[in-house]
């Protein structure tokens, strides 16, 4: 099957999201602070919904 011929999924509502260069600082930021704070790996994930919405 072609990528012209897949049926759009859910997962294809959402896409990332652009942010400015100081944004995406804040954000590695607080992902580095609540590292620290709870010593587990934290993964921080900007989307915004997608011009293509399958539903």
């Amino acid at each position: 099957m072609t990528t012209e011929q897949r049926q759009p999924t859910e997962f294809d509502r959402y896409t990332a999201a652009h942010l400015n260069p100081e944004l995406l600082n804040r954000v590695i930021e607080l992902e580095k602070d609540l590292q620290a704070q709870t010593n587990k790996d934290v993964i921080l994930i900007a989307y915004e919904e997608s011009e293509h919405n399958p539903t």
